[in-house]
């Protein structure tokens, strides 16, 4: 893919063997990391994210009830995703691609529809996704059918974005919303906290390990930055003129809270 985004067909495996990245040269991991670093961090700080998971939600059970709501479109669009995701593995099964896209980290659609069960007591989210997020899975499924060495790039971004956030949110979510035994929190359990390193190691082999040439491990890189764009464009999507999401909104929604009977109040995020 050149870097105005237009699609080309991959080489076959044997020009890829040929004209792999020289070994003096530094690795695509390192290159990957490097050359994602601002959109990457754009989307690890964006304003839906930080405050959802970050700052501390007023409001009584109101307020709470708000954030499960977010929280639940949060896990709509993950689910949506990671579907569509997993939906693409069936193609390139049998590539050399394999080591990297079939990592069972990466597998977390059933975790999610578990933890939308929890939390919404249904697993639809066809209804539910965003125009960001349908965008993005068309974008897997066309790279998938075209350059299916592209969803490398998509693979990483996942890693980067939920796997190795996973124990630090999944402790925030299980407080904030006061779960035990896992309830709610399936998504998260992919890596524990010890295993992040040795997951980090494992994956930039696996990444290095890839027989790409250097026109391909180009497009890998652009391919990672427009994955971590459009994972901005769906967080900037839920984030607008949603409740207690944009600054100072919280406050609106605490003093919307009181003017609330308690009859009308929720006290559970399952019952959403």
């Amino acid at each position: 893919m050149s870097a105005t985004g237009s699609l080309r067909l991959p080489r076959t495996e044997q020009s890829a063997r040929v004209r792999r990245l020289p070994a003096t040269e530094r690795t695509l991991s390192v290159l990957l990391e490097e050359g994602t670093e601002k959109a990457r961090e754009q989307a690890e700080r964006s304003l839906f994210l930080q405050t959802l998971f970050l700052d501390t939600w007023e409001g009584g059970v109101y307020g709470q009830f708000v954030r499960a709501q977010h929280y639940a479109a949060w896990l709509r669009q993950l689910h949506f995703l990671y579907a569509a995701f997993e939906g693409v593995l069936p193609r390139v099964v049998d590539s050399p691609l394999t080591p990297v896209l079939m990592l069972p980290e990466l597998r977390r659609a059933a975790a999610l529809e578990a933890d939308l069960l929890y939390f919404c007591g249904e697993t639809r989210t066809d209804a539910f996704a965003c125009r960001e997020v349908r965008l993005h899975a068309e974008r897997l499924r066309e790279v998938a059918e075209d350059a299916p060495h592209l969803l490398v790039a998509h693979a990483y971004a996942r890693c980067m974005l939920d796997l190795f956030t996973a124990p630090a949110r999944g402790r925030l979510i299980a407080e904030a919303f006061e779960l035990e035994d896992g309830q709610g929190t399936r998504f998260y359990e992919a890596l524990t906290e010890k295993e992040l390193a040795a997951f980090r190691v494992r994956l930039h082999s696996r990444i290095d390990g890839l027989e790409l040439d250097e026109d391909e491990a180009q497009e890998v890189i652009h391919e990672a930055r427009m994955a971590f764009r459009l994972h901005s464009l769906v967080c900037d999507e839920l984030a607008r003129g949603a409740t207690g999401i944009a600054p100072g909104a919280k406050a609106q929604a605490a003093s919307s809270s009181e003017s609330r009977s308690a009859k009308g109040e929720l006290s559970s995020p399952s019952a959403l």
